[in-house]
């Protein structure tokens, strides 16, 4: 509907509306009209009598005089007069009461004008309220067109998302099917190279057996004497830590990885030892002559290694990664083993638990596993509450663990809550036993190195040094094999060792221009392995 029809329709309904008002008056201002009239008229004939009553008067002084003269002959003229003047007065009389009647018509007519302005006014306002409403009507009714039109787009919209929706999801499911052929073919693709690693691990060590074979041809035609070699094991460390000594000097200093050093660890007889790395290799090393060489080069991490481990019988070796998993390799042929998967964060630690049976490993989730390696299984998931970024095994059954929330917690495997937790007053970056299993150390981030005595449950040391630092959340700290010793160290580079009898500084070691990551001490005690965060290893000694 155009602006003019809503003209048209507005005035026809402001005539009939005018009709139907104005019918409630038009009698009374059709009797207005004819009292009008009557007002005329008896105007008229007021006006006639006040002629005749002029007449009458002139001619009754006349008739005065003519009395006064003594026309007796004319009494009778007389009497007629007086009638007529009667008849006159009485005339004036019913002139003065319709006069009378007239005002007050009069009267009453302006009163109804009033009225009929008042009311004329109240229909004025009334016309402009509705001209307004109208008007208000008009732009609502635009309104809501507009509010039609744009419901409509909308509708359009959300019909056209919805198709854009059911299309999306196919593509999503499309998407995940392809995803799970990806990955079944990427685990394939692993399980053939993890193969193929295998086979060239295999050929390595037939040509290091043909070479040893060789050489010992060879070495059996020359007379040697034999000397007595200690007992490769766990005992034999073990036995020959008596006497340990703080190396003054570093024999060497190398680049051990492409990244980040995160980890190193000495094998429990002190012949090998393992570096962890942010290029996600696992290297083996062997100190000859006083240099370390490589031994090997462990493969099928796909992120940074994080801790290193041996079992006691020094048969397999042990790497928690930051891509949510644990690896086993064995020593002998280097091939990798196991692969430990369940976390749904970066495994931070892992560690070998009495023998090389068990597994437990501690993440970012905040939950501690542990894994069966005959059944190559989780057979135990603890969950600690918070981020575990070490742990240590006291002996088959019990684990201790440190965290993000401060605390040092106990765990009985056979249980499913923790057996007994500890404070401290900064988050927990390493643990590690004293030989007897009577002391625990805590490395956190408040800059200290804590002793806790087991058997008492308290923390019995703290050792700090000014400058001492501690570089990140995994920085390592251990014992010596006696445990006389701690050694940590700090993010300017310099590796603190403190006399625990003493309860203070014995040495700082000085060599690394990076935050020193993880150290370790040979169990023979007589070197060193510190790590750190730009590649470099250093071995100490002085020998």
């Amino acid at each position: 509907m155009d602006n003019r029809s809503y003209r048209d329709v507005i005035i026809n309904q402001l005539r009939e509306r005018n009709k139907k008002q104005s019918d409630a008056f038009n009698s009374l201002i059709s009797l207005n009209n004819r009292l009008a009239d009557s007002v005329e008229t008896v105007k008229n004939e007021n006006l006639a009598l006040q002629v005749e009553v002029t007449k009458l008067k002139v001619e009754n002084q006349d008739l005065a005089e003519l009395a006064k003269s003594g026309g007796g002959g004319k009494s009778k003229d007389g009497s007629k007069n007086q009638k007529a003047l009667e008849q006159t007065v009485m005339t004036l009389q019913e002139n003065l009461k319709n006069a009378q009647q007239i005002i007050d018509l009069k009267n009453s007519v302006q009163e109804k004008e009033r009225e009929i302005l008042e009311k004329n006014t109240k229909i004025t306002d009334l016309e402009s309220k509705i001209e307004k409403l109208e008007l208000s009507k008009l732009e609502m009714t635009q309104e809501l067109e507009r509010f039609k039109a744009a419901n409509t787009v909308l509708q359009d919209e959300q019909n056209a998302l919805n198709m854009a929706f059911v299309s999306l999801e196919g593509k999503f499911r499309k998407a995940q099917e392809d995803n799970n052929e990806l990955v079944s073919r990427w685990m394939q693709h692993k399980a053939s190279a993890a193969d193929h690693l295998n086979a060239e691990n295999d050929k390595i060590m037939k040509v290091k057996h043909l070479q040893l074979k060789k050489e010992l041809a060879d070495a059996s035609e020359e007379f040697k004497d034999i000397q007595e070699t200690p007992i490769p094991g766990e005992f034999a460390a073990r036995a020959a830590c008596a006497c340990v000594s703080i190396p003054n000097k570093a024999m060497q200093s190398f680049e051990a990885h492409d990244g980040e050093v995160n980890a190193v660890k000495w094998s429990p007889s002190g012949r090998l030892f393992a570096t962890g790395g942010s290029d996600r290799k696992l290297k083996l090393w062997e100190v000859v002559n006083g240099k370390c060489e490589t031994k090997g080069i462990l493969s099928g991490s796909n992120a940074a290694i994080m801790s290193v481990d041996f079992d006691f019988e020094e048969k397999h070796i042990l790497a928690a990664s930051n891509d949510f998993a644990s690896r086993v390799w064995t020593l002998s042929d280097q091939r990798l083993r196991h692969t430990l998967t369940g976390h749904s964060g970066k495994v931070l630690t892992a560690k070998f638990m009495g023998e090389c049976r068990r597994v437990a490993s501690g993440s970012h989730d905040r939950t501690i596993k542990i894994w069966d390696l005959s059944s190559k299984a989780c057979i135990k998931t603890i969950f600690a509450g918070s981020i575990c970024f070490d742990l240590v095994t006291v002996d088959y059954n019990n684990i201790i663990s440190g965290h993000f929330d401060r605390r040092v917690r106990f765990w009985d495997t056979r249980t499913d809550s923790s057996s007994n937790e500890i404070s401290l007053q900064g988050r927990v970056t390493a643990l590690d036993l004293s030989f007897d299993k009577n002391t625990l150390l805590c490395c956190s981030r408040e800059d200290t190195v804590k002793l806790i005595d087991l058997r008492k449950n308290a923390v019995c040391a703290t050792l700090s040094a000014d400058g001492f630092r501690v570089g990140a959340d995994w920085t390592r700290a251990v014992f010596s094999p006696n445990g006389e010793f701690v050694m940590a160290g700090s993010s300017d580079g310099t590796v603190y060792i403190w006399n625990v009898a003493k309860n203070r500084v014995e040495k700082a070691l000085r060599e690394h221009n990076h935050a020193v990551m993880a150290c370790s001490w040979n169990p023979n005690g007589q070197s060193l392995l510190t790590c750190d965060k730009q590649k470099q290893v250093v071995y100490w000694a002085d020998f």
